[in-house]
């Protein structure tokens, strides 16, 4: 597991052939830099890094979710007495469309504050949700980088630093980044957590800001 003390540091022997810690308002930049780029590899993909279940009694029919929720990851789900009811994600223009007691969820709220509201949903069920959160932001040298590959966020603290300077190596120090995203991703569709080759099957992951 990588620091981000150890993400700066490697980024500045790099930078400035010292592997040490910046100081004063470069260290400042430089760890907004690293966060940002976290928070750019998360969104290109669903990692399980990112993956929660979230449990909750719903007393109406809309629920309030976690302030860290980013995306929905699958149905959410009721279990039922004999079969699992699954309520699948419309767009919320499209609910006018349901009839009454068809299963169904939408999303409504902005960031750090969304509500999934349901159709077709009884009162005081117990909703399984799995869902996408952002990364945890790394705010001290002991905070560790979420992501499965720490190298992505160090190539790319570079490559913002090497824009910034007009330096003309940035275009290849922010192609390996991308190629490392890619090939971070790769692993991830292909593999399941205990290991077992999968073949992906209608997947796909996009690179840069969201």
């Amino acid at each position: 597991m990588i620091t981000l003390e150890e993400i700066l540091k490697s980024a500045n022997s790099y930078l400035d052939l010292e592997y040490t810690l910046p100081t004063g308002t470069e260290l400042e930049t430089r760890i907004n830099f690293a966060n940002q780029a976290l928070r750019e590899g998360a969104s290109a993909y669903k990692f399980k890094e990112f993956s929660e279940t979230y449990y909750v009694l719903a007393t109406t029919s809309t629920v309030d979710l976690p302030e860290n929720f980013r995306e929905l990851e699958a149905k959410p789900i009721v279990e039922a007495s004999e079969t699992p009811e699954f309520f699948e994600e419309i767009k919320p223009e499209e609910r006018h469309d349901k009839v009454e007691g068809e299963d169904y969820c939408y999303l409504t709220g902005s960031v750090g504050n969304y509500k999934l509201n349901f159709g077709g949903l009884d009162v005081n069920s117990t909703v399984t949700i799995q869902y996408q959160r952002f990364p945890s932001a790394m705010a001290t040298y002991s905070d560790i980088c979420e992501l499965p590959d720490a190298d992505y966020v160090k190539l790319k603290l570079i490559s913002y630093i090497l824009q910034s300077r007009s330096d003309e190596r940035f275009p290849i120090v922010d192609a390996d980044a991308n190629l490392k995203l890619q090939n971070m991703i790769g692993r991830s569709m292909v593999f399941s957590p205990a290991g077992k080759l999968q073949i992906p099957s209608n997947q796909t992951y996009r690179l840069g800001r969201r």
